[in-house]
């Protein structure tokens, strides 16, 4: 009997566990990826029919927590209806290297794919002094997991001189455990700061979005953005290309990312934008980002393919773009083995540190400090192992634009900062019709250059060899072309030098 009784529950264990959901079992299907194909897309009748699979396959696999696989799909051909919604990615999409033809002739500018998590962000109150701790332990909603603390400071950190608008500082922490792995771009610990916080629970569960080709319409009535990624950790957007007609639109933003923190872009190529000479548009818009890697990102367009804001920790790695910039308030950017052609990078209320190494300039500033947000803040510029194709507009180090003559009514804001520059082992490739290079240029309101600038302590060269057409070439080098003095106690110097016997001009705390 007691036999018996042993057998019986052992059958009955094994009932109910092969009565579970296939999920519990660890091979149902429930553990493969949902695929348009399943859907009806082959049957769908056209373009827009075929939106709409795709959206229902996306919406379940949402819902269900499943993956997407687009395997087995060469080409799809989308036209977005009218009542169309933006397709919600899970934590894993692979596009299996399907290419889209997409034309928007609706009645709205759409964006295809968002990943944005399950739940809004949710206020919080906290003291600011708490902000620049990086300790969050007494809050009992951090003490256990990960998540992302957003900050907001409700007094204005600025006014962008010539565009109307206000401009508002954010930061993004990352708090796992009750502590955070980063800290603000700048204090909140000031009389002025007013910060409005907020936070979403993350993963460190890595989410991928890949292998994708998207070629957007020419003509089209509306603007079609590819992919938005919000509130999230550890993302990685890896082997997408994006193609953009010559186009009358602009305001582009075919990749965003917001409130996210230890995102990676990887082989990743965009080929023109909406925008044009005059109007703005980017290949990628970033807006409070922390610890965001480019690895081989390509893109080039008419206007900037960079629009960052609130942005901390950026890493470049051979990449290739016509621009980088951080519009606004941002820490700390290295960028290593890159090529930047044909503008600039761009920086404004910058701290940290911003180094190049191993990069090429062709026709390209390799800084320029914007003018129109009158935010000149404390922050160092290292170029090492560089080269500089220099042209008869672009053969400036670092571009100090000058606009405003007034100080800043923000109170962190109203010194005026001039970076540090330390450049080692740069290398002049030089046109016929130049001769010298500038290390610092101010332009635009050059009155302001009689006040003396902040924080500017040293300019150091420790290495430059000058070309023209591979052989060794005169080169004059223009520490400033403008006169300007430093408050601070000031040392220029410079060894190494194979600049053919050229000039050394120092204009700096000259009477």
């Amino acid at each position: 009997m007691k036999k018996l009784t042993i057998i019986l529950m052992i059958a009955c264990c094994i009932l109910g566990f092969a009565q579970q959901p296939e999920r519990m079992q660890g091979h149902g299907s429930d553990d493969e990826p949902l695929n348009p194909l399943s859907f009806g897309l082959r049957e769908a009748t056209d373009a827009k029919a075929r939106y709409a699979v795709l959206y229902a396959c996306h919406k379940e696999a949402f819902e269900r927590h499943r993956a997407v696989s687009y395997a087995g799909i060469d080409t799809i051909w989308l036209e977005i209806p009218d009542t169309a919604k933006t397709m919600p990615l899970g934590y894993n999409t692979d596009f299996a290297g399907v290419v889209f033809f997409v034309r928007n002739d609706s009645e709205k500018d759409l964006t295809l794919f968002a990943l944005s998590g399950e739940q809004p962000a949710k206020e919080i109150s906290i003291d600011k002094a708490l902000l620049d701790s990086g300790d969050f332990r007494s809050i009992s909603e951090f003490l256990a997991g990960e998540h992302l603390l957003i900050i907001r400071d409700e007094e204005p950190w600025t006014e962008r001189t010539g565009y109307g608008y206000t401009v508002w500082r954010q930061d993004l922490l990352y708090v796992s455990n009750g502590r955070s792995l980063n800290f603000p771009v700048t204090s909140y610990s000031t009389p002025a700061a007013k910060p409005k916080c907020s936070f979403v629970p993350v993963t460190t569960d890595p989410k991928t979005i890949q292998n994708v080709t998207i070629h957007r319409g020419r003509n089209e009535k509306h603007k079609t953005y590819c992919f938005s990624v919000r509130n999230q950790n550890n993302v990685t957007l890896r082997n997408i290309h994006i193609t953009t007609p010559k186009t009358k639109m602009n305001a582009d933003g075919a990749i965003s990312l917001n409130n996210c923190s230890n995102c990676t872009i990887q082989d990743v190529t965009v080929d023109s934008t909406y925008s044009y000479k005059g109007a703005y548009g980017y290949a990628l818009s970033m807006n409070n980002v922390w610890n965001t890697t480019f690895i081989r990102f390509k893109a080039d367009a008419a206007w900037g393919v960079f629009g960052s804001n609130n942005v901390s920790k950026t890493t470049l790695r051979e990449c290739d773009v016509n621009r980088f910039d951080i519009h606004c308030y941002g820490r700390d950017a290295y960028l290593v083995n890159c090529v930047f052609r044909n503008k600039q990078t761009q920086f404004s209320s910058m701290y940290g540190k911003v180094v190049f190494d191993s990069c090429h300039f062709i026709d390209c500033i390799p800084v320029r400090i914007r003018s129109s947000y009158n935010a000149y803040t404390p922050f160092d510029i290292i170029i090492r192992n560089c080269t500089f194709d220099i042209t008869l507009r672009h053969h400036s180090l670092v571009n100090v634009m000058l606009l405003s003559t007034e100080a800043n009514s923000r109170p962190e804001l109203a010194a005026r900062c001039w970076p540090n520059v330390t450049v080692e082992n740069l290398t002049v490739n030089m046109p016929s019709l130049i001769r010298k290079i500038n290390v610092i240029e101010p332009t635009g309101t050059l009155s302001e250059c009689k006040k003396p600038v902040d924080y500017m302590r040293s300019i150091e060269i420790n290495g430059l060899r000058s070309f023209r057409k591979g052989k060794p070439s005169r080169c004059d080098i223009y520490f400033t072309k403008k006169a300007f003095s430093t408050k601070e106690s000031f040392h220029a110097v410079y060894k190494n030098l194979q600049n053919g016997n050229g000039r050394i001009i120092d204009e700096i705390n000259k009477k």
